[in-house]
């Protein structure tokens, strides 16, 4: 609770105002009536029933004062403006993302891109005072969702994220960096961060992409302009996926035989100033996010547009009551008057 005008409470002297309009109220005196003791006679007596109207009339007073200076509660606060990191993630989506090689910690396995998604997903909802946008690549990458402070609908497009189209299934790793952080140029925040995560070497289509970024210019760009690079390899050589055949409706089996390269991913890392990490498990996937969000902690010193609730309504409702109050004793007391 919190008073929007609280020099206003300064009129709650005025709550002592029944009682001096009664002590300086003129007093009527019965001259005929000399046997009676000389005793001022206020309507209304002067009594206990006297007193409680008078104390009625100072709270109703009083609660208007406390009207007057709006009383409020917080009803919610969103951030308008924030000076924390920019992070993009960029996550593979070629076909062999959907291999289901990656133990949960229950005996079971999920693919590559399932298990991407939910430690992901798992790593904004830690980050909320951070802008952080998604891109999703294969042959070509995707600006699914550029830096932004709206948590909730950067996790729903992420939850829909699935494997690229068929055709568009190579590992475009370079452009992939560059989409990213053309992503992140416009974004306030100084201090900007990539994050690359893939399961597969540098394997652009040439013929659909002719002029593909090799991904070594690709960090180093990235360093250049004050980003950094975080480069996770998930998966392991190997695994199996179904291949779709066009229009028929039939998949088949498809053993994979290479993986990620770690040599070229540290270097890529390396170049862009960061770290690279390997993930074979969702449990080993959610430790490298941990390390990635205790490297890039830094305090916020956004804006916070706090919305408030006017609370001042029973405030004055309870000052119309005391004052109905007082008026119906009033005239009660007024009809018993001899």
């Amino acid at each position: 609770m919190r008073l929007a005008d609280p020099w206003c409470l300064i009129l709650l002297v005025f709550a002592a105002m029944p009682w001096v309009a009664e002590r300086f109220r003129p007093r009527l005196v019965w001259s005929s009536l000399r046997i009676v003791p000389p005793r001022s006679w206020r309507p209304g007596g002067s009594g206990w029933p006297r007193q409680a109207g008078l104390s009625l009339q100072a709270l109703a007073i009083a609660c208007l004062v406390v009207a007057l200076a709006r009383p409020q509660t917080v009803a919610g606060r969103t951030v308008i403006a924030g000076r924390g990191v920019s992070i993009l993630l960029a996550v593979d989506q070629s076909l062999t993302m959907t291999a289901e090689d990656v133990p949960i910690g229950d005996g079971t396995n999920v693919s590559r891109l399932e298990a991407a998604k939910r430690t992901m997903d798992r790593f904004i909802l830690g980050r909320p005072d951070d802008l952080i946008g998604l891109v999703g690549f294969g042959t070509y990458p995707d600006l699914i969702c550029p830096p932004t402070l709206d948590h909730d609908t950067l996790r729903s497009l992420l939850a829909t994220l699935g494997p690229a189209r068929p055709g568009e299934n190579a590992t475009n790793l370079g452009d992939a960096m560059a989409w990213s952080l053309q992503a992140m140029l416009d974004s306030e925040p100084s201090e900007r961060v990539i994050v690359l995560l893939t399961d597969g070497q540098n394997e652009p289509d040439a013929a659909a992409t002719p002029d593909w970024l090799d991904p070594d210019e690709a960090a180093t760009l990235i360093r250049r302009l004050g980003a950094r690079l975080y480069t996770i390899g998930i998966g392991s050589p190997g695994g199996l996926v179904r291949i779709d055949v066009p229009g028929t409706g039939i998949s088949y089996p498809e053993q994979l035989q290479e993986g990620y390269d770690p040599v070229a991913l540290a270097r890529w890392a390396d170049l862009g100033g960061g770290a690279a990490f390997s993930a074979g498990s969702a449990e080993t996937l959610d430790r490298v996010f941990d390390r990635i969000d205790s490297l890039e902690k830094r305090p916020f010193t956004g804006e916070i547009l706090t919305r408030y609730r006017e609370e001042y309504p029973p405030w004055v409702a309870a000052a119309l009551a005391f004052l109905a109050i007082d008026r119906l004793a009033a005239a009660t007391r007024a009809r018993r008057l001899p």
